[in-house]
């Protein structure tokens, strides 16, 4: 019975020595970014938040989380869903503030991003930025620009010309009066012009 008593507490000083700390959690997380792993530093940052959520360090682990959806993964709806978890979560941390900054610059970023994926040539992901952008912010000033620049991407970059005329119709109906209604205007009656002519 003694032994049995023994070797549990034994076990119990064992399993809490090999559990980390939260800043080894972070710590860990910052290596693994650097060698490009990142499946493993969300992971030690998703054991932080829950291993220690009341931790100071817990706040900065869920920003991080943003940052790495939003700049490793191209994820807009995860990286603004630990955007809003920071804010939620950890009102009173510097962190949320930061997030509450991002997520009303949100359209912004996207429209910023779309640029830097097609200077790349990752079109795809590029449209997938700005129909997000189109479906989760409707009613925002920048949204009439980004459906603008979704049919610019299927006419000069995919030279879709069927679906670029959409994609600007698109701004005429749903954007009526936006700065970029005439310029979609101006981009069908171009292409019927001079490129479905010519087809």
């Amino acid at each position: 019975m003694k032994t049995r008593l023994i070797l549990t507490i034994l076990g119990l000083f064992l399993i809490a020595g090999c559990s980390k700390s939260a800043q080894e959690l972070l710590e860990m997380s910052d290596e693994n970014l650097k060698t490009n792993d990142i499946d493993a530093a969300v992971g030690d940052l998703n054991s932080l938040i829950s291993k220690y959520p009341d931790d100071s360090l817990a706040a900065l682990a869920q920003y991080k989380l943003s940052t790495i959806h939003l700049n490793w993964n191209n994820d807009l709806s995860s990286g603004f869903e630990a955007l809003q978890h920071t804010v939620d979560n950890y009102p009173n941390s510097v962190q949320a503030e930061q997030a509450k900054k991002e997520i009303e610059n949100f359209p912004e970023f996207i429209l910023n991003n779309v640029e830097s994926l097609r200077k790349r040539k990752m079109i795809k992901e590029a449209l997938d930025y700005l129909v997000y952008m189109t479906d989760k912010h409707p009613q925002h000033v920048l949204t009439p620009k980004g459906q603008y620049i979704i049919g610019d991407i299927y006419m000069n970059d995919l030279r879709d010309f069927e679906t670029a005329i959409l994609s600007y119709r698109k701004v005429i109906d749903d954007y009526a009066g936006s700065i970029q209604e005439p310029d979609a205007q101006f981009m069908i009656g171009f292409v019927f012009a001079n490129i479905l002519n010519d087809y």
